[in-house]
């Protein structure tokens, strides 16, 4: 595809250097600001924080550790010989996209079965992404609001959540891995909708989907919305002729990019299916794999996620906008404040931080 701005067709502006030594202030301070996760925090080679964050670290690790070319990247927790001799594996684990994986498997490489080291080296891969997603987010909002030092008070804002803080080194990849996908998207998309570089989003976009499957919340609303504006432009310049609109409709960028977003997910998607099917020896049916039913649970198709939360819709969804007004609090006021918004794993639910006037504030922010 052609590399040109999308909408009016109007070639972009002449390009001028995005940082120069005065511009490049606003970014040297927040890297000052990033440095401090490296340096402060507690016990990083030991599972240090308790509940959810100890418990996923734990067994995001196993699965790590457990990674090779042998058994085809196949994510479990054990690995058995059974009565024939025959390899079998006990607890398949294919939910999410092998990239974390793969980066934490790295960087855990050298250290051998020191574990303390590699919780270590896990725990330092995951503040990477941290700091990543930060100065992507300070890139993205730069360009889009015009305004370097705005975009850094709203970055540090942001980045000083307590959530944030408390969970960057969680080894996790509905962590730090997965939030550095988002920023990096979120980025691709400031350039294609300003200079119209279409080529970088589709590439950062895969990158982001290989790393976790939050970044379909932005890509969505990007595509709707953005082919909303191209109908409405469409129909204007055609004076209102709906089936030339919906064909220009139908060429859209914003149309290839969905589609090419739909297609790489189901492409990791696929791969996760296959290697768990081939795991159990071809006899469990699709609809039986783990992560089959895990994505019916999750996706609120199978109701028995929530009775197993013991809530309803509402309940949950109030759940949500409360940990947006928990997501609000800096760090450094909640213990000021005498609050408790780290997350349980799975019981009790709501957790602590559900009360009535979190959910207002996220509702206001949101």
């Amino acid at each position: 595809m052609n590399e040109q701005p999308p909408g009016d067709g109007a070639p972009p502006a002449r390009r001028t250097p995005f940082l120069t030594r005065r511009r490049a202030l606003p970014l040297a301070l927040l890297l000052l600001a990033l440095s401090s996760v490296f340096v402060f925090g507690g016990d990083r080679s030991v599972f240090y924080r308790l509940s959810h964050h100890e418990y996923t670290s734990g067994h995001t690790l196993t699965l790590v550790v457990n990674l090779s070319a042998e058994d085809r990247f196949l994510l479990f927790g054990r690995r058995k010989l059974d009565a024939d001799g025959e390899r079998t594996y006990a607890g398949p684990y294919n939910r999410f996209p092998i990239g974390p994986y793969l980066i934490a498997g790295l960087a855990i490489l050298p250290f051998g079965d020191d574990v303390p080291d590699q919780i270590l080296a896990a725990r330092l891969a995951m503040l990477a992404f941290f700091a990543a997603a930060a100065v992507l987010a300070w890139l993205a909002l730069a360009r889009l609001l015009g305004d370097r030092w705005i975009a850094l008070a709203a970055t540090l804002l942001a980045f000083s959540s307590y959530y944030l803080l408390y969970y960057n080194d969680m080894i996790a990849v509905e962590g730090s891995p997965s939030l550095f996908g988002v920023m990096l998207t979120l980025h691709g998309m400031a350039l294609f909708v300003q200079e119209g570089r279409f080529r970088q989003l589709l590439v950062k976009t895969a990158a982001a989907i290989l790393l976790g499957w939050h970044v379909a919340g932005l890509i969505a609303p990007f595509v709707l919305l953005g082919l909303a504006g191209e109908l409405l432009r469409a129909r204007r310049r055609r004076g209102g002729d709906r089936l030339r609109a919906i064909a220009a409709l139908a060429r859209s960028r914003y149309a290839a990019y969905g589609a090419f977003s739909v297609l790489a997910a189901l492409l990791v998607l696929g791969w996760n299916f296959g290697n768990e099917y081939l795991a159990y020896g071809g006899d469990t049916p699709l609809t039986g794999l783990p992560s089959f039913r895990s994505l019916l649970r999750r996706s609120g198709y199978d109701t028995v996620n929530l009775a197993y939360f013991g809530v309803d819709w509402l309940t949950f969804l109030r759940g949500q906008l409360a940990a947006i007004g928990g997501a609000a609090i800096p760090f450094a006021a909640v213990d000021r404040l005498g609050l408790d918004l780290s997350q349980p794993h799975y019981r009790p639910w709501p957790p602590p931080a559900a009360a009535p006037w979190f959910a207002a504030l996220g509702g206001a922010v949101l």
